[in-house]
């Protein structure tokens, strides 16, 4: 009788632990956490090492730092941004000097790439992606099959926005610390720059139409006084076509009009873009300045996916901030809170 009790006792406990390790509820071991939704990066208040990561599920459910959730461990100084490839997670974090790769699925921590000042990762084909780091003036080549770097490229000053079309990448020369005003076009088969193309002062943004024609947003160069933070001097910003490798056109916007975040809408006809404390829509069709206020606020960051266009807004810098998502005619749907400083979008 005993024997048959002790036979009971270890049954239920062997069913105990099978049911705890099979727990849906278990961020550490349950697999495909993240399926669908997007995320949210939040750079963190500079110097505090409190950059997170936002998901939002398909649903709507919202959860806040979920890197730290599943590693147990803060991502670093300035989360900058994020891209999903292959089976694997890429975190820039940008004043960590530092890319964290985790797996798709669950989130969990598989390998650090130390990069100087990295910016954006961005696949350009099956087997690398280029990752444009501020601090050495280069795109670096990472092999995703080793997961090792194969070689840097040199481009200008504070290379970072970076676009691909399967023949040619396409990065902005920000200017970084200092001053750019180019965009390097590079070969993808042979890593080398075989283009640099003059646009405006400090592009920020590139996006390509539905016609192959590629779109560079600048924010102009203003220069300060080291001691009153006084403007100096200041130049135009500008938006440029660039059809063939060369400028076709080019829209020159009004001194002192702050414009940054390009990003184009699904049928890409439509780009859109902050402009002041605005966000601008303006059609590929038109070589005229747009007037067309899509929405009538001002944001940190802008992004586009799937008919939507998402928008962060930064509040002071301090508390948490907040993420808004629009139709493509400007109604807006939901929104939801974010980590500090929401600053761009990964969508799965």
């Amino acid at each position: 009788m005993k024997k048959m009790k002790n036979l009971l006792l270890l049954s239920v406990l062997v069913i105990f632990l099978h049911s705890c390790s099979k727990d849906s509820t278990d961020p550490i071991n349950r697999g495909g956490l993240y399926e669908g939704g997007y995320f949210i990066t939040n750079e963190g208040n500079f110097g505090t090492g409190n950059g997170s990561i936002t998901y939002v599920s398909p649903s709507g459910d919202v959860q806040q730092n979920v890197f730290e959730t599943n590693n147990s461990f803060l991502l670093g100084d300035v989360v900058q941004s994020m891209s999903i490839i292959n089976d694997k997670l890429y975190i820039v974090v940008n004043n960590s000097s530092k890319i964290e790769v985790a797996s798709r699925d669950s989130m969990k921590y598989e390998y650090t790439l130390s990069v100087n000042s990295p910016r954006i990762i961005h696949q350009v084909n099956e087997n690398k992606a280029y990752i444009s780091s501020w601090g050495d003036n280069m795109v670096h080549i990472l092999d995703l099959n080793s997961g090792s770097f194969s070689g840097s490229i040199n481009c200008g000053n504070g290379p970072e926005s970076i676009f691909s079309n399967g023949e040619y990448a396409y990065v902005c020369n920000n200017g970084g610390w200092s001053f750019d005003n180019t965009v390097s076009v590079i070969d993808i088969t042979t890593d080398n720059v075989v283009s640099t193309i003059n646009v405006g002062d400090k592009p920020n943004s590139i996006v390509e139409d539905l016609n192959g024609n590629v779109w560079v947003l600048s924010g102009g160069y203003t220069q300060y006084d080291p001691v009153d933070w006084s403007i100096i001097s200041q130049t135009q910003g500008s938006l440029v076509k660039i059809v063939n490798n060369s400028v076709e056109s080019k829209i020159d916007f009004p001194l002192g009009t702050n414009v940054s975040n390009l990003v184009i809408n699904e049928t890409k006809d439509m780009l859109y873009f902050s402009s002041n404390s605005s966000v601008v829509a303006h059609s590929v069709y038109s070589d005229n300045l747009s007037s067309d206020v899509f929405i009538d606020k001002g944001f940190y960051s802008l992004a586009s996916n799937d008919g939507y266009i998402y928008c962060s807004d930064a509040k002071d810098f301090v508390q948490q901030g907040w993420s808004y998502t629009y139709d493509e005619i400007g109604n807006l749907l939901d929104s939801v809170q974010t980590g500090i400083i929401p600053g761009s979008y990964c969508f799965n």
